[in-house]
């Protein structure tokens, strides 16, 4: 009997070695099909070509968050164009200052001048303070 005994220890050493060797390989069979198929998340359609491994792939930081929609900017008119003027009348010459020496011009130009720094014009203008200037 006990012939017997070791003849079945060997047996029952060898079924177990079978079946160690059968959950082995369906645990590689398993292994094999997980790391050849697709990402489950992402469909195949949706991957694209030149997308990294699932290994290699980095974390992104999260977008933004979506900007406030602001109301459309007030397109500005153009300014309206000045009312036209009438037209000029060419048919006298404009008046013009009396004729006078450089010098004296240039004396009437710095007492203007000197009036105006002051605030002493009294409403006059420059023709009409020319006009007495130059004539004196």
């Amino acid at each position: 009997m006990a012939i017997r005994r070791n003849a079945r220890a060997g047996d029952s050493s060898r079924s177990s070695a079978r079946k160690c060797a059968a959950i082995v390989g369906a645990i590689w069979c398993c292994v094999a099909a997980a790391v050849a198929a697709p990402d489950v998340a992402t469909p195949a359609r949706q991957r694209s070509s030149h997308a990294a491994p699932a290994a290699k792939r980095t974390l992104r930081a999260p977008l933004p968050p979506p900007r406030p929609i602001a109301p459309p900017l007030a397109v500005e008119q153009p300014p309206a164009p000045p009312p036209e003027l009438p037209p000029l009348d060419t048919s006298t010459p404009p008046p013009s200052l009396p004729r006078a020496p450089r010098e004296r011009m240039k004396l009437c130009a710095t007492q203007w001048l000197k009036l105006r720094q002051e605030r002493q014009t009294g409403g006059t203008t420059w023709r009409e303070f020319a006009t007495e200037c130059l004539a004196r």
